[in-house]
């Protein structure tokens, strides 16, 4: 078992696992995720047979419920964890027109409440102990590259921009909180076997619309992730890793 933990959210795929399997060089870490649970359980292992040390707790962190069971379980199997990288989150559709109360709650409480109450719950285990919190926004979350068809998503994420700023001030010099904002990121969904030709050709329009004509790596978000943990002179900050994909939007 590492001296240290280290709790990320949303951490069974993407950048979260990338997240996740870069931290257990020197961290316990506590994989989590709302319902992926084979695919958490598989990160799990995938540390845990390179040497480390992990666990998978499933919790819903868009509420307190599922935020105190996470916290609840890394008391009882690490004692207290240092830092914390709040992943989860989600993004879906909806054109103006077809909004609804229940898209614009599901997106605020997936990606900003989540954020939030897992922040709140990190910080009120930590006794004395110096900390990191690293938040996952995303490039929509900056107000001149927000979309209308994803508005409530970019509004969240623009939320945890603005929260991330919060609490610096708030638990400077103890914790130190930045965020990273993603532009487009080589996961599974831009992999789907339901993708059509004209699906594939727009993400190849996309590709090719960002200055290093690929999309970003999750651990290459997962370095920059790292590095904001470990970096005890910043805090507040934004950094933007998107191959410079926002140089070329107006």
């Amino acid at each position: 078992m590492r001296a240290k933990t280290a709790v990320v959210t949303g951490s069974a795929t993407g950048i979260g696992r990338a997240v996740a399997l870069r931290l257990s060089g020197d961290h316990n870490v506590v994989v989590n995720a709302k319902s992926n649970e084979d695919e958490g359980r598989r990160t799990v292992e995938e540390i845990t047979a390179a040497g480390g040390s992990a666990v998978f707790i499933r919790s819903d962190v868009s509420t307190q419920q599922g935020v105190d069971q996470l916290f609840e379980a890394v008391r009882e199997i690490f004692g207290r964890a240092t830092v914390l990288v709040n992943n989860a989150g989600a993004t879906r559709s909806a054109p103006l027109g077809s909004w609804d109360e229940a898209h614009w709650y599901d997106m605020l409480a997936t990606n900003l409440v989540s954020c939030a109450l897992t922040s709140q719950a990190f910080v009120g285990q930590l006794d004395r102990a110096r900390a990191a919190i690293v938040n996952v926004s995303s490039a929509r979350g900056i107000e001149r590259y927000a979309r209308i068809g994803v508005a409530a998503y970019s509004a969240a994420k623009a939320g945890v921009i603005n929260l991330t700023g919060a609490l610096a001030k708030a638990l400077a010099p103890q914790v130190t909180v930045n965020v990273v904002s993603p532009g487009f990121v080589e996961t599974r969904y831009f992999q789907r076997s339901d993708l059509t030709a004209e699906d594939e050709a727009m993400i190849d329009g996309w590709r090719k619309a960002v200055p290093i004509e690929r999309f970003v790596d999750p651990d290459e978000i997962a370095a920059a992730v790292i590095f904001l943990a470990k970096e005890p002179a910043m805090t507040g900050a934004n950094l933007v890793m998107d191959g410079g994909w926002t140089l070329t939007v107006s």
